[in-house]
């Protein structure tokens, strides 16, 4: 299923529950927005053109290019929830950058541009995270590209050197465990 479909079933199925009269009486709102979520998605790929039959033939070699070179797709439902919960986390990194960007040590001559970079950098690790996506987002290449002064400097040894990625992984990992709590981690 293609991203642009889930995002139509996503909208589609907000859109009904947001006309439900009376949605007090839904016990289990959660379990009633997937159903409708799953509903809408298969009326959507109902909607979707077929090809005529003579090009069958130019179509599997389509699929076949496609699925060599693509990974396969998610299913609606692992795509909906992954969207969501990325929504979420970028919102508390919104919400509350300014708390996230205090909490970070100020390890460079630079603090404020220290800390900017950490709080960015532990929220792309977290997207890319969500979305299954491998990322060097918190790989010492992405930081000292970010900030070659500080962690590629030439003044800074390499002993020294080392010592800042790691500081830096960690610092990520703080702002991360400020941002995802421990029963965001449970199935």
């Amino acid at each position: 299923m293609s991203l642009d479909l889930a995002d139509d079933a996503l909208q589609e199925a907000y859109y009904a529950v947001a006309k439900v009269k009376n949605p007090g009486q839904i016990s289990n709102l959660r379990a009633y927005f997937c159903r409708v979520l799953v509903r809408k998605a298969d009326e959507l790929r109902g909607q979707l053109a077929t090809h005529p039959a003579d090009d069958v033939a130019d179509l599997a070699d389509v699929r076949h290019d496609m699925t060599v070179s693509q990974p396969p797709a998610l299913a609606v439902d692992e795509t909906v929830s992954r969207r969501l919960l990325a929504r979420k986390w970028r919102g508390h990194f919104t919400a509350h950058r300014r708390d996230l960007v205090r909490n970070v040590p100020g390890r460079s001559p630079d603090p404020g541009r220290y800390r900017d970079l950490i709080v960015s950098v532990a929220e792309r690790v977290l997207l890319s995270i969500v979305f299954g996506d491998p990322s060097d987002a918190d790989g010492n290449l992405a930081l000292s590209v970010a900030y070659p002064e500080w962690f590629a400097g030439e003044g800074c040894a390499v002993g020294n050197g080392h010592q800042r990625f790691s500081r830096a992984r960690a610092d990520v990992c703080g702002v991360l465990r400020l941002v995802v709590r421990r029963v965001d981690l449970l199935p």
